[in-house]
Parts: C-alpha cells; sequence; structure tokens
C-alpha cells in the first residue's frame, strides 16, 4: 500500500509531501492545476523513463519519494535475489540531477531502472483513460482472463517450455543453415582427400624418391667408383690390406728389441679388419647397383604426382600434404557431426513441441472454463453501470501456431444496443463504453491481481449523472480488498470516497506552484458543491454534496 509520496523540483510542483490512507482515495482540482503532474512524479518512481524537462529549476535535481507498506505483501524474495534489505516498510526514491543523470533506490541501496520499475510493478497498477484501448488487444485480454484464471503457474510452465522450444528451433534452422552453405565444402574437401587417398604418401617418402633416383640416375659412375674401391682395398695384387699385413710384420719383428711396438702391431690389426669390412661391403653394394630405366621413370612419375598436389595445395614440404589431409579429415568428421546433430536437434525439437502443446492446451482449458463466468460477471456490471442491454463476449480459437503467451486468440465482443450483435470492441465501442467495460473488467480482476494498489487516471471519461455515481460505488466496492486511488472531474465520483485530496495551483511573484491538500469533511462539502456548480456554489449545491457523500 502506498502510505507517502515526497516530490520535489518536478515541473510545477516545487515540494510536495502526500499521506494516502488505505481504502478509496480521489483526487480532484481544476484542469491544469497539477493531477497529471502528481500521476507523472509517481510513475517516475515506479521506474518511468526521466526526462530533465520536469526539472523547473534547472539547477537543482528533481527527487520524488514514495513510502510503501509491505507486511501484508510476500516480496522477501524478490528482495532476496535483488541482494536487497527487506523492511515492511519500503522506500522507493529516484533522483534527476541537473546534468540529467538518473539514480534509483531501493531502500537508500542503489538499483538499476529495471529493478526499480520490477518492483514498481508488483506495488502500483495505474490505469489511465487511454489505458482502455487497450481493450482491443488481444495479449491485453488474454492477461485479463489468466489473470481471472489465476493461470500464473500455467503461464510460467509454458514460458518455460517456450523459450526452450524457441532456443531448440533456432538453433536447428542455424545448423541447417550451415549444413546447407557446407555443403560445396564437403564436397571439396571429399574430392582432395580422393586424391590424397589415392597417392598413399607415406611420411619421408619424397625424401627417399629424391635420393634413389639421383642413385639410380648416376648407377654407373657409382658402381665404377665402388669397384675401383675394393680393389684397392683389398682385391688387386697391391692393395691397402697386404700392406698393412706387411706394415704389421715389420713391427713385430721390431718388437723383439722394443717391446712397446707390439701395441702398435695389435692396434694394426684391428685397423686391418676393418678396412676388409668395409672393402666386403664395398662388393656387396656394387652388386646392387644396376641401371634400370623403368625404375627411374617410376619412381621420376611418382615424385612428379608428388610435386603436383605440393604446388596445387602450395607447401613447400611432401609432409605438409599429409598434415593438410589429416586437417581435411577432422574437418569433414565436424561438418558431418553437424549432421548427426541436426538429427538429434529435430528429435529434441519434436519432443519440446509436445511439451509445448500440452501447456498451452493446460492453459486453453483453463481459459475456456473461465470465459462463461467471466461474461456473465461483465454483464451483470454493465447493468449495474447503465448498459442493461451490453451484451460481452469472450471468443477463444486455439491454434496449432504458439506465442508467448499460448496457442490462444481472444477477440472480446460487445454490443450496448438491445437485439444487437456482438462484435469486435474496437469496430462498436465508444470511448464512455470502453471505459466503463474497462471499469466493470478491473472490478473483477482487482479481487485477484495481487497489486495492493490500484490508480484510476480518469478513467470516468464519457459518464455522468447517474451512471458516474454507479461508477463511484464501483470503485468504493473495489477498494474494500485494494487501496483505489482516481483522478477524478465528477462529483458523483468524488462523494464516494473515503479520503479526499484536492489539487490547486497558486501563483507568486516568480512562478505558478502546485500544491495538494487533505481536504477535511467540510472542505469536502465545498469541493464537491464546487464541482456540482459553476462558478457560485450555492446552498442547493452543498446539499446536494452531502447527498453524494452521504448515499451509497
Amino acid at each position: 500500500m502506498l502510505r507517502r509520496l515526497r516530490i520535489s523540483n518536478y515541473a510545477l510542483i516545487e515540494h510536495l509531501e502526500i499521506e494516502f490512507k488505505p481504502g478509496f482515495t480521489v483526487i480532484t482540482g481544476e484542469t491544469g492545476a497539477g493531477k497529471s503532474i502528481l500521476l507523472g512524479a509517481l510513475g517516475l518512481v515506479l521506474g518511468s523513463r526521466a526526462d530533465t524537462a520536469v526539472l523547473h529549476d534547472k539547477t537543482s535535481k528533481c527527487l520524488v519519494e514514495a513510502v510503501f507498506d509491505l507486511q501484508h505483501l510476500q516480496l522477501q524474495a524478490f528482495f532476496r535475489e535483488n541482494d536487497l534489505e527487506y523492511d515492511t516498510e519500503c522506500i522507493l526514491t529516484r533522483e534527476i540531477s541537473a546534468a540529467g543523470k538518473s539514480r534509483a533506490f531501493i531502500n537508500d541501496s542503489p538499483v538499476n531502472l529495471l529493478i526499480l520499475k520490477s518492483l514498481g510493478e508488483q506495488l502500483v497498477d495505474i490505469h489511465s483513460q487511454h489505458d482502455s484501448l487497450h481493450l482491443t488487444d488481444s495479449a491485453f485480454q488474454l492477461q485479463i482472463i489468466d489473470g481471472l484464471a489465476n493461470n500464473d503457474t500455467q503461464l510460467k510452465e509454458y514460458e518455460q517450455a517456450y523459450s526452450k522450444w524457441l532456443q531448440c528451433k533456432a538453433e536447428l534452422n542455424q545448423l541447417k543453415t550451415i549444413a546447407s552453405d557446407s555443403q560445396a565444402e564437403i564436397e571439396l574437401i571429399r574430392f582432395q582427400l580422393d586424391e590424397f587417398q589415392k597417392l598413399k604418401l607415406k611420411p619421408g617418402e619424397f625424401n627417399e624418391l629424391n635420393q634413389k633416383a639421383e642413385t639410380l640416375g648416376h648407377a654407373e659412375e657409382i658402381g665404377s667408383a665402388m669397384f675401383l674401391a675394393s680393389e684397392k682395398l683389398n682385391r688387386a695384387e697391391t692393395n691397402v690390406v697386404s700392406l698393412m699385413r706387411e706394415a704389421q710384420h715389420q713391427l713385430l719383428k721390431a718388437s723383439r728389441f722394443m717391446p712397446e711396438l707390439s701395441t702398435l702391431a695389435e692396434r694394426l690389426e684391428s685397423t686391418i679388419v676393418e678396412v676388409k669390412d668395409i672393402a666386403s661391403d664395398t662388393i656387396a653394394r656394387e652388386a646392387n647397383i644396376l641401371f634400370d630405366p623403368l625404375e627411374i621413370e617410376k619412381i621420376q612419375l611418382r615424385l612428379s604426382t608428388i610435386k603436383q598436389l605440393m604446388l596445387k595445395h602450395r607447401v613447400l614440404e611432401a609432409d605438409m600434404l599429409l598434415q593438410l589431409q589429416s586437417n581435411l579429415i577432422q574437418r569433414l568428421e565436424f561438418i558431418e557431426k553437424k549432421e548427426v546433430n541436426i538429427g538429434q536437434l529435430s528429435q529434441n525439437l519434436i519432443n519440446l513441441e509436445k511439451k509445448l502443446e500440452e501447456k498451452a492446451q493446460l492453459l486453453s482449458q483453463s481459459r475456456k472454463k473461465l470465459i462463461p463466468e467471466m461474461e456473465r460477471s461483465v454483464r451483470l456490471l454493465l447493468t449495474q453501470l447503465g448498459m442493461p442491454n451490453g451484451r460481452f463476449e469472450a471468443v477463444l480459437e486455439t491454434s496449432r501456431t504458439y506465442g508467448v503467451s499460448g496457442a490462444d486468440q481472444l477477440s472480446f465482443l460487445f454490443t450496448a444496443n438491445k437485439g444487437g450483435r456482438p462484435e469486435d470492441i474496437s469496430r462498436v465501442a465508444s470511448g464512455g463504453e470502453l471505459s466503463r467495460l474497462m471499469l466493470a473488467i478491473k472490478s473483477l480482476t482487482s479481487g485477484n491481481k495481487h497489486t495492493p494498489t490500484i490508480i484510476f487516471d480518469e478513467i470516468d471519461t464519457g459518464v455522468s449523472g447517474d451512471i458516474a455515481a454507479k461508477v463511484g460505488r464501483i470503485m468504493a466496492s473495489m477498494a474494500h480488498q485494494r487501496q483505489l486511488i482516481a483522478i477524478t472531474h465528477l462529483p458523483q465520483i468524488a462523494g464516494k470516497a473515503a479520503n479526499h485530496l484536492l489539487v490547486y495551483k497558486r501563483d507568486d511573484e516568480k512562478r505558478t506552484r502546485s500544491l495538494i491538500i487533505q481536504l477535511s469533511e467540510q472542505q469536502r462539502i465545498e469541493e464537491i458543491a464546487r464541482m456540482l456548480s459553476d462558478d457560485v456554489i450555492t446552498p442547493a449545491a452543498r446539499t446536494a454534496a452531502r447527498e453524494l457523500m452521504g448515499g451509497f
């Protein structure tokens, strides 16, 4: 419940502090006195966008502070989730600096505008005369039905299912787009891999083939050199081995007189063994060196094929082709995995849509069950509001097209004329009829909605006389369950309120100011009498004012 509102430097308001009481409160005043300004300041502290144009004194900051009683509300979880200190008395504060910077506070803790607005929506429901046009909006109509049917839990479950379904659908579409774009790439990769697989390149093969080609290309020269080497080492009449044997023999002869020479002879023996081994290997290798033109041609063709692939893929080393082949395999696996994911996501989407359909059907059933009762209640209230021939119908149509509120499309149909055929209210309802229809619906939803404070800003537009009195009675009845504040020009409504605030303007030498006062019983009589009269308040007007205040 709103307990107090303090405003400084907002439009025509220099400084204002208002105490609000439970029950039904009206705010009256002449046109332009500042009633809408008052509502604008309240909207600011509830999270509306700030504008430096509201600063009357451009050198000072604007401050709006609202105090609420939370003791009958279950808002502890909200404060806990947003890391705010909870108290049964909650203070919302909004500041706008002269430079245009805006700050918001909840119980002296700075918060962003989103948090302030989220809390404000749970504390105050502001309805202006223009909001009656929302009755023509299907989404708003569904909100009304869901509020009356207490569909909060079902709506939350549906919204969660809808969010998961939308996310899965978006991921699937994105993956399909990627897969479609990747088809040309898949074909190219498979073509390239086919070339690699046909080549069957091995690590180090290119260098080995080059070396082999070099060897076979000079087989005659190599064979001749190896023959001569083996001759010199061990096969010629005078060869290295025989010469080393002769040298060893001489060392052994001399060792009889110089024993240490035997060591040299032993060392020479090991060298002779090594030279003979080299000579033997040379002879063996010589036998393997054969000039084979067919083999050389085969190797050159293999090298040419490898070089062409290196040139095609712009690599400098043959082994880099192997790395490229590995990369292509990985890329193909990655793309083909998306095909598997598409299948999985498609199945997930089917499962999620089944759950979504179940949740949507539960919502539809709840709404359909509520509609007959709502239609009867609205028709009864319309009769009380001076439209005994008014007919109201809510037509619910269900499809397989899912939206944020389910698969239902709702239409409010209305006629104010006897024998008339109900049609869409956007085509047949006048402004006054819309206002009364909205009031009837609001009176139904006020008992279901948890918002502790409802504010009507001239919702009585288009009604007068006895109908206005009936509007006032309905508002007073609504105020038994909620704090209700109404800005009105109608004395019939003002007379039904328990509390009366008067907004008025006062001029001084420098500026015009908006002020507000709580009216006493006698002051209420004078104000309502003024609203009933022209320029001069007559005794008859005062009598009529007392009757409006006393009669219910």
